[in-house]
């Protein structure tokens, strides 16, 4: 990757925004082949565009290879109902992990992206009519509890709660080893030596969400209200070790500026993968969709479902370490990485609805406040929750979670005017289910979901018009996730920080860019990043040694 001139293809420069990420082929696989490229991206979601980008910008010649017909993965637009004025991010409904260094380098906000920050932040209502809500401004959250009937030591254990997760995101991302999310991981020891706490030691490595709730506040409804950000994505229940660290891992991020807030994209999630795509394509990435890949052959290129083969130094991939494994040779695969990525858990208990709606539903505790314009925890308890886990290891579906988003309270692009968007994060449902399985049950597991929404809001089955429902099968199909996990990878202590993947792999001129590297899932982008990074670094650590050798 020395010295290399750009690649150039001849291609029409499409709108990636317009398009909605279905860009096509910029030129025939023929002309495409024709070319040695220095790095090939499998995969085309946000972390693999983002390498791209930054590769680009460094005068690489990049390819990037996704096998759907649009970009994006699982942050990106669909159009799944008969209406064409819906735009559904399937799979990713808010920003608030997006790193600002991403956004200013590749100037996102040039290329489309917008924000619209939450306010109240969340709200979840309760079944004696009460509610609990995050405002920005700590003063309105003040008076909102007071008039609900929380304790004045409840009020302040809740704040002091939130600042104990801030003071470890505080030294995690700003602490003596600099920023943690953009270098390699340090290791346990590193970490532990970093907080000099046992408390965020116990939460960064072991103990559960219910655990460090029950620290800090006694009313049983502040319990409901917060063990949901300690289960989002996970594979297991409030009251399993681990769970604190999925908390502290959402509570890491900033958007504009402020920490552990979180926002809509305006014109929905996809256009944080689009805005990207834009960034890459302009610095001369070369972008294609319909191309799905067989094989990769690292050093060499890859290989295309069609047989064709496209020339590359390097290959980065976006794709999950289970599907990165098949597409790899086996002799190719160090046997002790084989082994860890054979082992690498992928389980999921999240199933997806997105919900287009007639009207926005009505919720009964609401009072004063517009609920429609937060993140709403929708919880039977603490306890309840924790019971739907375990049905969930029995193959049974029990919705003990669900956070809710109405993006069209902020932003009417994404639906047909006088219409509304509803889309639901919700836990359990197992991906192999004891009884029947999803095709026969996707209705009954979506109208659950309802179900467990009319509890606070029972107008909402009159609102729905259409209805999405997204199991772990069907993400996994769709997105091309295994096990549908949207991390790529479960994302508790015992697959983190030093124990999640590595951008650089053991196998020579192969990286992995997706989810399942550190630091984790969700849209940072900074896998992406810190993937090109380590390229870069490599090559230039190869220039001395090649003139080393040549001398």
């Amino acid at each position: 990757m020395v010295g290399r001139a750009r690649t150039s293809v001849a291609g029409s420069a499409i709108d990636v925004n317009a398009a909605l990420g279905k860009v096509g082929l910029p030129a025939p696989i023929a002309e495409l082949a024709g070319h040695e490229w220095d790095a090939i991206v499998v995969g085309g979601g946000h972390n693999g565009l983002t390498a791209a980008a930054y590769l680009a910008r460094a005068g690489r010649s990049v390819l990037v290879l996704e096998r759907r017909d649009h970009l994006g993965g699982a942050c990106t637009l669909e159009q799944p109902f008969p209406e064409p004025g819906y735009l559904v991010s399937p799979c990713a409904y808010v920003v608030g992990m997006l790193d600002e260094l991403v956004v200013n380098e590749l100037d996102l906000r040039r290329h489309g992206y917008e924000v619209l920050l939450t306010d109240p932040n969340a709200w979840c209502p309760f079944p004696d009519g009460t509610s609990f809500a995050q405002f920005p401004d700590d003063d309105r959250t003040v008076a909102h509890m007071r008039e609900n009937g929380f304790s004045e030591q409840d009020i302040r254990g809740a704040f002091a709660y939130e600042e104990t997760f801030g003071r470890a995101r505080s030294l995690l991302r700003e602490g003596s080893l600099g920023d943690t999310w953009k270098r390699p991981s340090p290791t346990r020891a590193e970490i532990e030596e970093l907080l000099g706490d046992e408390e965020l030691i116990s939460i960064v490595f072991e103990e559960s969400i219910a655990d460090t709730i029950d620290r800090y506040v006694d009313d049983q409804r502040l319990k409901d209200a917060l063990f949901g950000q300690g289960v989002i994505g996970a594979y297991a229940g409030p009251r399993d070790p681990g769970t604190a660290s999925v908390h502290l891992m959402h509570s890491q991020g900033e958007v504009e500026g402020r920490a552990s807030e979180w926002g809509y994209v305006v014109g929905g999630m996809g256009r944080v993968s689009f805005a990207i795509a834009e960034a890459a394509r302009e610095a001369g990435a070369t972008l294609a969709t319909g191309v799905p890949v067989a094989r990769i052959l690292p050093g060499e290129g890859v290989e295309l479902e069609s047989g064709d083969r496209l020339r590359a130094a390097i290959v980065v991939s976006n794709a999950d370490p289970k599907r990165n494994l098949d597409m790899l040779q086996p002799d190719a695969v160090p046997s002790e990485y084989r082994e860890r990525l054979e082992g690498w858990k992928v389980r999921s208990s999240v199933v997806k609805l997105n919900a287009a709606l007639t009207r926005l539903p009505t919720f009964t505790a609401a009072a004063d406040l517009d609920p429609l314009r937060t993140m709403i925890s929708i919880q039977h308890g603490l306890d309840a929750a924790q019971e739907g886990y375990e049905a969930c290891e029995r193959g049974e579906p029990a919705i003990g979670f669900c956070e809710l988003y109405c993006q069209t309270a902020y932003d009417g692009s994404v639906a047909p005017p006088g219409r509304h968007m509803m889309s639901a994060f919700c836990h359990y449902a197992p991906y192999e289910l004891a009884e029947g399985d999803w095709e026969g049950r996707r209705a009954q597991i979506g109208g659950m979901i309802l179900d467990s929404i009319a509890a606070y809001a029972p107008d909402v089955h009159e609102c729905v018009e259409h209805m999405q429902v997204l199991g772990p099968p069907d993400i996994e199909a769709g997105i091309g996730l295994t096990g549908g996990q949207i991390f790529q990878g479960e994302a508790m202590p015992d697959q983190m920080w030093d124990r999640r993947l590595t951008w650089r792999t053991p196998i020579e001129d192969f990286y992995m860019c997706g989810a399942a590297t550190h630091p984790a899932g969700s849209v940072i982008a900074l896998n992406g990043r810190n993937a090109a990074m380590a390229v870069l670094e490599d090559a230039e650590e190869a220039v001395p040694a090649a003139r080393s050798g040549a001398a």
